[in-house]
């Protein structure tokens, strides 16, 4: 029993010791690079997306599933996230009964793999989808414009942005739902106007 005691007491001293002389290490340690700001590290292929940064608002016009056409504001705020080497963008969209609709887009060019990690987290409908990775989708630029093929097992997605100058962006999305098949041509379509 004694020896027990000892084996725990002699633990809980080193457990406190250590606790000690690291204490506040991490607090000390400054970030590479402050929350939102870009860093001047990150790869030059994540400039096709920092049109991003910032706060847009607009009125998108949405096929609904049963053909007829809606409209809806939306607010998409964009900041550098991951010690300035990511973007991440959020999507707010009030719906016409007054739901809250919120989708975040994380975007990063992994210099290594040469490739895009895309991933859409949609917090309203309790899901991810992994729209570019090193195995599937691409992301292409061209001028003003960048593109983003995705796919799963449901959907098939072609996303168009086209960057209007520093105030204002189009975007649009072509869903297929049978493997390419068929497009729902223009199911999304808005123009954002920058306000902050």
């Amino acid at each position: 029993m004694h020896i027990g005691r000892t084996r725990i007491g002699a633990a809980l001293v080193l457990v406190a010791l250590h606790a000690a002389t690291t204490e506040g290490v991490v607090a000390q340690e400054a970030a590479v690079v402050p929350y939102g700001v870009r860093n001047s590290a990150a790869p030059v292929e994540l400039d096709a997306f920092s049109f991003f940064v910032g706060k847009w608002k607009g009125v998108a016009k949405v096929r609904l599933e049963d053909g007829r056409d809606a409209e809806f504001e939306w607010t998409w705020i964009g900041r550098y996230v991951l010690d300035g080497m990511a973007i991440a963008d959020e999507l707010h969209v009030a719906g016409s009964d007054g739901s809250a609709y919120l989708g975040i887009t994380l975007r990063h060019f992994d210099a290594v793999k040469r490739s895009w990690i895309i991933e859409f987290l949609n917090v309203s409908g309790n899901f991810l989808r992994r729209q570019v990775n090193p195995r599937s989708g691409s992301v292409e630029r061209g001028g003003n414009a960048v593109i983003v093929l995705s796919g799963s097992e449901q959907t098939i997605s072609r996303e168009y942005y086209r960057v209007l100058g520093n105030d204002r962006f189009e975007y649009s999305i072509d869903l297929s739902t049978d493997g390419g098949q068929n497009w729902n041509v223009g199911s999304i379509e808005m123009t954002m106007t920058r306000v902050e």
